[in-house]
């Protein structure tokens, strides 16, 4: 199964939240802003805060996809925060860039030692415990380790305290659940997930939840259900302006019309879906260029 973690997304994301003590006004920030990453990495070293400087080095570093300079500042970090949550938010993104060095040994054992050090502060760093258990989640299924994956997504699931956390875990068991081929498992997850990311607005991830249960249903040959999941996706896609959307869900179709022997009905779907992903740009719904 490839890897479908987004990984880039998960780290700049995570940056937009309070950092505490990390001052989000540096000169080296204000370089991250503009998106100078290079000026950033310079500027960095002029920071007197000793944790500022290491930390921001490593974000822009990451930015850059320079990966192992980017562990290597978070790693420094590590050694020079001011304050517990400080150190806990670079064992986090430094797991992160290892895993993106596909260093996955590496990545699980910074997240073990951050998961660890957030449980010293009792209930304090739970948030934290969280997001490591999510990560070891994810480092698992990548790999394809699907009953630790779920084990790990049960236990981010359980400290979960909103629903953006909630949904992401139930998306984590789902996709767990189908690499361990236990499909009832993974669509009721699915669902969880599906309902979760619709009303947290997160619509991109509803669509691509929407998707892969589709893809669940087919597996075990429910094309009516897959084709009534993919006929209400692409109705939502049209509803919301989500043209990329329409053109997967119209692919997705083509692909159970041809398993149920409807070549008609396939042709016309696919021809709709690329006539879509031609007029949008949409590269990664076409097939490849010979």
């Amino acid at each position: 199964m490839k890897r479908e973690l987004a990984l880039s997304v998960i780290f700049i994301s995570l940056f937009s939240s309070n950092i505490y003590a990390y001052d989000m006004n540096n000169m080296c920030e204000e370089l991250l802003k503009k998106g100078d990453n290079k000026k950033a990495v310079i500027a960095s070293k002029r920071v007197a805060n000793k944790y500022d400087s290491s930390f921001c080095a490593a974000k822009a570093h990451y930015r850059m996809k320079n990966f192992e300079s980017a562990v290597a500042s978070f790693d420094e970090s590590i050694g020079v925060a001011d304050l517990p949550v400080d150190q806990l938010y670079s064992f986090l993104y430094k797991g992160i860039a290892q895993r993106d060095l596909e260093d996955f040994k590496a990545s699980s054992a910074t997240f073990t030692k951050g998961l660890n050090t957030a449980a010293l502060g009792n209930s304090k760093y739970m948030q934290m415990e969280q997001r490591f258990l999510y990560q070891l989640g994810q480092n698992e299924l990548a790999n394809e380790n699907g009953l630790e994956a779920i084990d790990y997504f049960s236990k981010s699931l359980t400290l979960a305290a909103n629903d953006d956390e909630r949904g992401d875990s139930f998306e984590g068991l789902s996709l767990a659940y189908y690499v361990s081929n236990k499909l009832d498992s993974a669509i009721e997850y699915g669902v969880k997930a599906s309902t979760t990311f619709q009303r947290t607005g997160k619509l991109n991830e509803y669509a691509e939840m929407q998707i892969k249960m589709a893809n669940y249903e087919s597996i075990q040959k429910n094309y009516i259900r897959a084709l009534r999941i993919l006929n209400s996706l692409e109705d939502f896609a049209k509803k919301n302006g989500g043209r990329y959307f329409e053109a997967k869900a119209l692919l997705e179709k083509s692909l159970i019309f041809t398993k149920q022997g409807h070549v008609d009905d396939a042709t016309q779907s696919f021809k709709k879906g690329q006539a879509i992903a031609i007029e949008i740009g949409a590269q990664d719904l076409l097939p490849p260029k010979q």
